[in-house]
């Protein structure tokens, strides 16, 4: 699955981001980290705004992404 993420939202992760973005890479996926994903509303709330495989989403922790993706995938 190709999986963008936003820059901001990832950057604002600290020391998370290292943790989701290994584990997105580990279960083989492609990640693309864009400056923007002009869904700022949400991102300024502090969510992590993503689109996987064409389809928003957002999640409040690197947890829930990770789950997301993981039911999306299982989707597939």
């Amino acid at each position: 699955m190709i999986i963008q993420l936003c820059k901001k939202a990832i950057e604002r992760l600290g020391p998370e981001q290292k943790p989701l973005l290994s584990s997105l890479r580990d279960q083989e996926h492609t990640l693309v980290v864009k400056d923007c994903l002009d869904r700022c509303q949400a991102c300024d709330k502090g969510l992590i705004i993503a689109t996987v495989d064409g389809m928003p989403v957002s999640a409040g922790t690197a947890a829930k992404l990770l789950a997301t993706v993981a039911e999306l995938s299982d989707d597939s």
